[in-house]
């Protein structure tokens, strides 16, 4: 699904070098490093909004900086950290927003996109808040609102800048259940978390920031948080 082949990303100068990755179609990934370390910087890059320094993006073997805006949309969806709503938008306003890329901001709604959104706000458990505004609604739901928009929007893999930030404990477990629902589907997710017992609980794989480098280790969901914490410690040290 996704193949980082010798990526360097930063601005002016790398913070990631020469990084070698792959995640297959339905694998939940979770990008874990120190601050400024570059997660949200490899996010971008990966998503198609920051140019790679050196190397490759590969969606399904394409070079992702060779595809139009519209095109990338189909395969990728970047959420960045966000923790409130700027716009009145109902709920189901925000999640039709994800069809924009396939009809234009002005397109005529259709059955069929209907159906659409009606399956995300399902997925995403969003049904019985589709009328209320979102600025009016909580932070966990407001991510739920993000997510389920990435659901209309039809991306094959999410990529998601510390979803449960800020959350209580509550959203967090319900944010987190929904995007491993998601790759039970099919849909690969690259999340950045801090929180290394959602770690151990949901990943697949940890991809690791270290020095500049990027590790992939696989996850084994019996691992508890402290050994968890224990193979953090000895990789960012």
């Amino acid at each position: 699904m996704l193949e980082l082949k010798s990526l360097s990303v930063g601005y002016e100068k790398a913070v990631i070098r020469a990084a070698d990755l792959s995640i297959d179609d339905g694998q939940f990934s979770v990008l874990i490093g120190p601050n400024g370390a570059g997660k949200t910087t490899l996010l971008k890059t990966i998503a198609g909004f920051l140019p790679p320094l050196a190397g490759k993006v590969l969606i399904d073997h394409r070079d992702i900086s060779a595809m139009k805006g519209k095109e990338r949309a189909a395969y990728v969806s970047y959420l960045p950290q966000m923790n409130a709503a700027s716009w009145p938008f109902t709920v189901r306003e925000m999640v039709y927003q994800g069809l924009f890329h396939k009809q234009g901001l002005f397109g005529k709604e259709s059955a069929e996109d209907r159906a659409v959104i009606e399956k995300a706000l399902e997925l995403a458990n969003l049904t019985v808040l589709s009328e209320k505004k979102v600025t009016e609604v909580s932070g966990g739901e407001f991510q739920r609102v993000l997510i389920a928009r990435s659901i209309a929007q039809g991306a094959r893999l999410l990529l998601l800048d510390e979803p449960v930030n800020n959350l209580d404990p509550k959203w967090t477990r319900l944010t987190m259940d929904l995007v491993r629902n998601l790759t039970r589907k099919g849909i690969s997710a690259l999340v950045s978390l801090h929180n290394m017992s959602l770690v151990s609980t949901y990943a697949d794989r940890a991809v690791v920031i270290s020095n500049g480098a990027l590790l992939s280790i696989a996850v084994e969901q019996t691992q508890n948080a402290l050994f968890m914490e224990e193979i953090f410690e000895r990789i960012v040290s």
